[in-house]
């Protein structure tokens, strides 16, 4: 069984509940279908049976109603993201110790069940050095001779072959965090310091660069194809807002719009690349980005999707409202950590993964990811900032820790299957989300983010229950079918 890490700083408190009931209240009753698993920091991922119904009326100070029958937008899964630092760290481990992580977190019994995952095209900022897949010095490369996928074989695709021996209909979508360096203006992979943040540059636009860069997308597609690993969807870039000291390259919405409708959709269509393509990952709201292409009929005949990561959920609820049946992804769960010596994997940011999940979910999105699933004991990238990963192993010490966001996704993606439908839900107590797996088992997900138990009264179509959540805690709730 995962462990907890032993060192968890103190900070802000959300309240998440799946359910957990703390005094007396959880008793085996035969009248009762409702079953509950709890985390606190104390002991997380604790199985606390079946709950006893009981009767309460409806003037309630803190309520929660649920219809299994006001369903929203359908779920697609759950996932996060392979980079070469964090099979790296794994390296140091014994092959059993590597398979009980991998275990962790692709095992469709006990781990968390991701079925969707990212993969970067070329380098991410948690590569181990800076690359793309035709990086040339002498001359550009617009027919791609000098591409090649060899530095992935390192650790990318072992990383991935290792989850797919553990999940084989594991999917797999990819992106750049910037294109060949020839490709920009800048002649650079990387972004500048904050003296000098353009120094890497946007996207050159000239029709010659980018159908040489629809050709890159179309031979990465291929090249993983032939190591058995099928691309299902890309998206052009890794937030186009952003220039940074690591691998990023900047984009405007108009260009994204040409390069999908103009490039990269008639080059996977004409070549009949088995492969979608989505507009992403976009990290806010901004419509100057997504705006072009959602207004575009030529544009949205080629993409099947959208994802969108941090201060994008309002973007995620327009393109909801417009486009009722497209695909929505969170693409990245906020990172944490910070410019520090050391990631912060503490509870509060776990409760704080609570939150954005909820965000995003009520937002109208289909798929939830996480960032990096494993870090090493700095969770530093190639720009020496220290972010945060649900798996810690210590390279030194060669210590697993599985941190407390770990089991705060846990109680999403163990229990919220693919199929699943998101409930609308009714009550004054914010802090629920609840679904509708496909055989029909109703989800609960509740979080007490507060100093103090609370006690929250349930109405789970028609079974009462009245549960006393502890604090700083995350739970949930499970009524089968009703026969």
């Amino acid at each position: 069984m995962p462990y907890k890490s032993q060192s968890l700083k103190s900070g802000l408190i959300y309240l998440s509940i799946i359910i957990i009931m703390k005094t007396g209240i959880v008793t085996a009753m035969a009248d009762s279908s409702i079953s509950w698993q709890c985390s606190t920091e104390a002991a997380p991922w604790t199985d606390k049976g079946q709950i006893a119904t009981t009767a309460w009326d409806n003037d309630q100070s803190s309520y929660v109603q649920i219809d299994s029958t006001k369903k929203l937008q359908t779920i697609s899964g759950w996932g996060g993201c392979f980079n070469e630092r964090g099979w790296d760290a794994m390296l140091v481990l014994s092959d059993d110790n590597r398979q009980s992580v991998l275990k962790a977190l692709f095992d469709p019994e006990q781990g968390l069940k991701l079925n969707i995952c990212r993969t970067p095209i070329g380098a991410s900022d948690y590569a181990i050095s800076l690359y793309s897949l035709d990086d040339i010095t002498e001359k550009d490369d617009y027919e791609m001779k000098n591409f090649s996928i060899n530095r992935d074989k390192e650790r990318l695709l072992p990383y991935i072959k290792a989850a797919m021996a553990i999940k084989p209909d594991l999917k797999l979508w990819a992106v750049p965090w910037s294109p060949p360096p020839w490709m920009k203006t800048g002649n650079a992979l990387e972004g500048g310091a904050l003296t000098n943040l353009f120094m890497g540059g946007t996207i050159k636009t000239d029709p010659k660069t980018l159908d040489a860069l629809a050709l890159y997308f179309e031979k990465y597609v291929q090249a993983y194809k032939a190591e058995g690993i099928n691309i299902f969807m890309v998206m052009p870039q890794n937030e186009p807002q952003v220039t940074a000291p690591y691998a990023t390259c900047t984009w405007g919405g108009n260009e994204l719009r040409d390069f999908i409708k103009d490039h990269l959709g008639p080059k996977f269509a004409a070549d009949s690349i088995d492969c979608e393509i989505w507009l992403g990952a976009l990290m806010d709201s901004d419509g100057s980005k997504y705006g072009p292409t959602l207004n575009d009929d030529k544009a949205m005949s080629y993409v099947k999707g959208f994802g969108f990561q941090y201060f994008g959920n309002k973007a995620c609820i327009d393109i909801r409202k417009k486009y009722p049946d497209t695909q929505i992804m969170q693409t990245e769960t906020i990172c944490g950590g910070g410019n520090s010596t050391l990631a912060d994997n503490s509870w509060p940011y776990a409760e704080g993964q609570f939150d954005n999940i909820k965000l995003y979910m009520e937002a109208g999105v289909n798929s939830y990811m996480l960032w990096n699933m494993v870090l090493d004991e700095t969770g530093r990238n190639t720009a020496l900032w220290s972010q945060n990963a649900p798996i810690t192993v210590n390279k030194t010490t060669r210590k697993i820790t599985y941190n407390p966001q770990y089991y705060f996704y846990k109680h999403f993606s163990y229990y919220v299957q693919p199929g699943a439908s998101m409930l609308a839900v009714e009550g004054n107590y914010d802090e629920k989300v609840a679904y509708v797996n496909p055989e029909g088992e109703t989800v609960l997900e509740i979080q007490n983010k507060t100093d103090h138990d609370a006690v929250v009264a349930i109405n789970f179509n028609g079974q009462k229950i009245k549960p006393t959540l502890s604090a700083h805690s995350m739970n949930t709730f499970r009524m089968a079918k009703s026969e």
